[in-house]
């Protein structure tokens, strides 16, 4: 039994490490750093909510689909804390529109609902069939 240990323990060693390395995730950047991420976020919030302030962001999340890319932003900001979500679109590398996503109306509590299929696309909806999806563009790609 011991033997038997020994030899897989120096088989396992002597073996080449044949991992094949996965490719990069091609992912537009939406922020350069930390000051152009809270510029960008405070941009959605003029327009969304004027006179709110961001204070701080506390976590971003990104997801990738083919065309777009998402960023999923919760924040503090002097009216309490919030979340936005960020698309981008893209064509070859090079961003096309820079738009906040949001969920309205008065019938439900609306929230904005992310699928995930096995296939690794990405569809936004809303959490009630009585919301509307706002799409609002942020910034154009010479803004950037």
């Amino acid at each position: 039994m011991l033997f038997i240990m020994a030899g897989i323990m120096i088989l396992t060693a002597c073996q080449k490490e044949n991992n094949p390395q996965l490719p990069a995730v091609s992912r537009t950047i939406f922020f350069k750093n930390d000051a152009d991420a809270s510029r960008k976020i405070q941009m959605v919030l003029n327009q969304r909510s004027p006179g709110e302030k961001l204070e701080r962001i506390e976590s971003i999340s990104y997801i990738d689909s083919k065309n777009k890319s998402y960023a999923f932003i919760f924040y503090t900001s002097n009216k309490g804390t919030g979340k936005v979500i960020l698309q981008q679109q893209y064509l070859n590398g090079q961003a096309l529109t820079l738009s906040s996503v949001t969920c309205s109306g008065t019938d439900c509590n609306c929230q904005v609902k992310t699928i995930i299929s096995n296939s690794g696309s990405v569809t936004l909806d809303c959490s009630c069939s009585s919301c509307t999806m706002l799409i609002n563009t942020v910034a154009a790609p010479s803004y950037y």
